[in-house]
């Protein structure tokens, strides 16, 4: 059995809910159609998904990335967006927000983070809350297979999964279909890709090309295919950053650990996730001064089964102008002015801590 494909009328989601989807996507035939994936593992394998189904279908299509720190909501993103052209916009995995993307335009959103505000006007298939929880390139895999030949495509879904939960989550078939995409090819795959977007150089765009080329995980990690000698380098520059970054001294108050630091790469959730083995009772929060100029840009993990956006909003801080507890339940963060994010710290019990404290430092770590 495919992975995803199980018959079962009511998962990723109900059938009626993918079936209303699908016929958004073969309304588009002959529609020039922007395709806006996120730049993690799960967005680009669901955004080659959608891309492929919809020029089967005979849509002209174009992909559109989010630039560095920025999302669907993000106003200079919307703009090259309605700058595009296009007659209807495909959003994957970063829509689970109020407010209309690109107002007037017709728009299908396929998600699975927990929210329960989606953008104004658009069509929304989000697996959130029909357990267990697809992550979006699987649910893309169950909306555009019957629109294409699914099994040569499986490995993608294969892919994005096992980024965004791992090769020894509990899902239907992912097993059998690990071992027919190759274990050591996915994992290897996963890790190349998401260095690009990591990466001080923010090579998302050159991560979607190695994924439109690619006709297997073992193309990537073999190395087979254009660009892949790129993605290495991403990986080395990432690792050392982390290394780097993750040797910045950690503050306590109560059971909150801080580590502040400073690089041009987004290594700041993986020092939040090596610190919380380090650290395993407390809320680990790693803020990274140097990622986007002017702005301090912070993780939050936990080896507890915490539900950190409910520990952020927990705070009752008056809103932000920046990012603020947007993700997962056990992977969150934000994107904070300094003098935001030292309000924040405040409220944390981090009191003393002044503006030179949370500067862009170039090399060199807080």
């Amino acid at each position: 059995m495919l992975l995803g494909l199980t018959g079962d009328p009511r998962w990723p989601v109900p059938a009626e809910a993918l079936v209303e989807a699908r016929c958004f996507l073969e309304r588009q035939k002959d529609r020039h159609v922007v395709v806006a994936p996120h730049t993690d593992v799960d967005g680009l394998s669901s955004g080659v998904l959608a891309l492929r189904a919809l020029r089967t279908l005979g849509a002209r299509t174009t992909p559109r990335l989010p630039g560095k720190g920025e999302h669907a909501h993000s106003p200079a993103f919307q703009e090259r967006l309605r700058g595009a052209g296009a007659e209807a916009l495909v959003v994957l995995d970063m829509g689970s927000r109020p407010a209309p993307i690109v107002p007037g335009l017709p728009t299908l959103v396929v998600d699975h983070h927990p929210s329960t505000e989606f953008p104004e006007g658009a069509l929304v298939l989000s697996s959130s809350g029909h357990e267990p929880v697809a992550p979006t390139s699987l649910l893309t895999y169950a909306l555009v297979s019957p629109l294409i030949v699914p099994g040569p495509l499986e490995w993608l879904a294969v892919l994005g999964t096992v980024a965004d939960l791992g090769a020894e989550t509990a899902l239907p078939s992912l097993k059998d279909a690990l071992r027919r995409a190759g274990r050591k090819a996915i994992t290897e795959a996963v890790a190349l890709l998401n260095a690009a977007r990591r990466s001080s150089r923010f090579a998302a765009p050159l991560a979607l090309e190695v994924l439109m080329r690619a006709g297997s995980a073992s193309d990537i990690s073999e190395g087979r295919i254009p660009g892949v000698d790129a993605l290495r380098d991403c990986r080395l520059e990432v690792q050392r950053e982390v290394a780097r970054c993750a040797k910045a001294p950690p503050r306590f108050s109560g059971k909150v650990a801080l580590l502040l630091f400073s690089s041009g790469a987004q290594v700041h959730p993986l020092v939040a996730v090596r610190w919380a083995q380090r650290l395993p009772e407390h809320i680990v929060v790693a803020a990274n001064a140097g990622y986007l100029p002017g702005r301090v840009n912070f993780s939050l993990r936990s080896r507890e089964p915490r539900d950190l956006i409910e520990f952020l909003r927990g705070l009752n801080l008056p809103p932000f102008q920046g990012e603020f507890a947007h993700g997962h339940a056990h992977a969150t963060g934000g994107s904070l002015s300094a003098r935001e994010f030292l309000r924040f710290t405040e409220a944390l019990g981090f009191r003393g801590l002044q503006a030179n404290d949370v500067e862009r430092r170039g090399v060199a770590p807080g």
